[in-house]
């Protein structure tokens, strides 16, 4: 699986939509439910390419005809890795013994 990443417009959320919930700790709270699907064809914008979308679930006697239940678009995280790789470090250029290091 992979690691998606991404944003989605709260203020395009229908309101319907939003139920609040009282959890076990006895605070309301606001849940929406949501569905993340893979797109047929990445669609890509400027220097992002969004692989995954994510709407609104509702249930099927809770549709309404017209309405969009898209939120956002999600891309997949390609994480970088932080250290060398055996061949930067073998290729790296080595330190002089007579380098005046403060160790």
């Amino acid at each position: 699986m992979s690691n998606l990443f991404g944003s989605i417009c709260l203020s395009e959320i229908p309101r319907e939509q939003m139920k609040k919930v009282i959890c076990k700790d006895g605070k309301e709270r606001i849940f929406v439910n949501v569905w993340v699907g893979e797109r047929k064809e990445p669609a890509t914008f400027g220097n992002n390419t969004y692989t995954h979308y994510v709407s609104c679930a509702p249930k099927k006697e809770e549709r309404v005809e017209g309405t969009n239940y898209f939120l956002g678009d999600l891309q997949t995280y390609n994480p970088q890795p932080s250290t060398p790789t055996i061949e930067q470090v073998a290729n790296a250029p080595s330190v002089s013994p007579e380098d005046d290091l403060p160790f």
